[in-house]
């Protein structure tokens, strides 16, 4: 950080450090460092951590505008899109705008088919807008995604085992 002050990674981690701790206006200033880093040269980075983990700090600040249009902005990197549509969704969820938490969720899950708890928000999020049927079907589906999950774990355990 003597270095170089806006070095992308070293404030993204302290960000995380901040973050963890509870000190969100410290996190907030370092991951904004991070991306001013990261966009100076393009405005859509190879790497969309840092935009997650601010919209994260915002979140937790209770600025869920601020923190909406920067998971957006994450959504742009593969790599961090399942989990900013989550937290996309859930955003959704509290200001029940049912249709768009859906929407989001759906992409979510196309991202990581194994989230469990976006399938669950999913099932919630059905029944809200009073589809019980598609709820129920998706409820199944996730019983079955996780009760395979951990059967594969068992059966993985019990190779190792033998």
């Amino acid at each position: 950080m003597r270095r170089d002050p806006l070095d992308a990674r070293c404030n993204n981690a302290l960000g995380l450090r901040h973050l963890r701790r509870g000190e969100f206006n410290e996190a907030e200033k370092l991951f904004r460092k991070a991306i001013e880093r990261l966009t100076r040269r393009n405005s859509n980075p190879y790497d969309g951590e840092a935009y997650y983990n601010l919209g994260l700090c915002l979140r937790y600040l209770g600025r869920d505008d601020a923190a909406y249009d920067s998971l957006y902005k994450a959504t742009w990197n593969q790599a961090w899109a399942a989990a900013s549509y989550h937290v996309l969704a859930e955003i959704d969820c509290a200001r029940k705008i049912w249709v768009t938490a859906l929407e989001h969720l759906n992409r979510s899950l196309r991202f990581d088919t194994d989230n469990l708890r976006a399938r669950n928000l999913q099932v919630l999020v059905l029944r809200a807008l009073g589809k019980t049927d598609e709820a129920g079907f998706a409820a199944s589906i996730h019983l079955a995604t996780r009760s395979a999950g951990l059967l594969g774990a068992a059966a993985e355990r019990r190779k190792t085992c033998l």
